[in-house]
């Protein structure tokens, strides 16, 4: 299988009239977990992450419809049964919902840039990301996010969830020639990253087994995405 990735931008709003017509292809355990959200905006997004790894699933032959069951791995990482070479992530922040498949494991995280008191770093990263993230005084923001999609790119590529301490393991980005090295307290060190460029003020980072990035993101309109489902 080649690996993919796939973002979806939330900004029109055309589609949000479907919300209630999207939700009730879902199977109704996770039509429920989706309503328990405070927020809409937070159900929105959970519903067009639910909705475009249903459509890959799809569109891949691997499922014939959208109520599909997805099961949950004791640390609570989604994953589609009786399938082993079908591995998938998805992460969400504010505009934008991303996914990766790849035939092995897989880790993707995107963040929006915002302000933060920085020192948290210190609190969560290894010396090394720290000297990284505030060697450079204009930059250290960015730095910091670049680090923190990295990290959480692993974390949800291994699928072990926070069991697995934020210091117990180094990103460490060379600024010349934006090499990515990977150090470990684990044996298993057999991780490749990769960063895109998605959006000004957002981070990507994906973590998988093998070094076969795909050199773009397949990006989808909304409400294509939406047409495709309820035609």
């Amino acid at each position: 299988m080649v690996m993919e990735i796939f973002a979806v931008n939330l900004l029109n709003p055309s589609w949000f009239s479907n919300y209630e017509q999207l939700l009730g292809l879902l199977p109704l355990e996770k039509q429920s977990k989706l309503r328990q959200f405070k927020d809409i905006e937070d159900s929105m997004r959970g519903l067009i992450a639910e909705m475009l790894i249903r459509n890959i699933i799809k569109q891949k032959n691997l499922r014939n419809d959208y109520q599909f069951k997805l099961a949950t791995t004791t640390f609570g990482k989604p994953y589609l049964p009786d399938v082993e070479n079908f591995k998938f992530n998805l992460s969400h922040s504010e505009d934008w919902v991303v996914c990766a498949v790849d035939e092995n494991q897989i880790g993707i995280d995107i963040e929006k840039e915002k302000l933060l008191d920085l020192q948290i770093a210190y609190q969560f990263f290894t010396k090394k990301e720290c000297d990284y993230i505030f060697s450079l005084k204009n930059h250290q923001m960015q730095r910091f996010f670049e680090i923190w999609t990295l990290k959480e790119s692993y974390i949800k590529a291994v699928g072990l969830g926070l069991t697995i301490p934020l210091d117990s393991f180094s990103i460490i980005l060379d600024s010349n020639d934006s090499t990515i090295r990977f150090e470990s307290e684990s044996n298993d060190t057999a991780f490749y990253f990769k960063q895109y460029t998605i959006d000004t003020f957002y981070k990507l980072a994906v973590c998988a087994r093998g070094d076969h990035f795909p050199t773009e993101i397949k990006q989808l309109n909304v409400d294509d995405l939406v047409s495709k489902i309820i035609g």
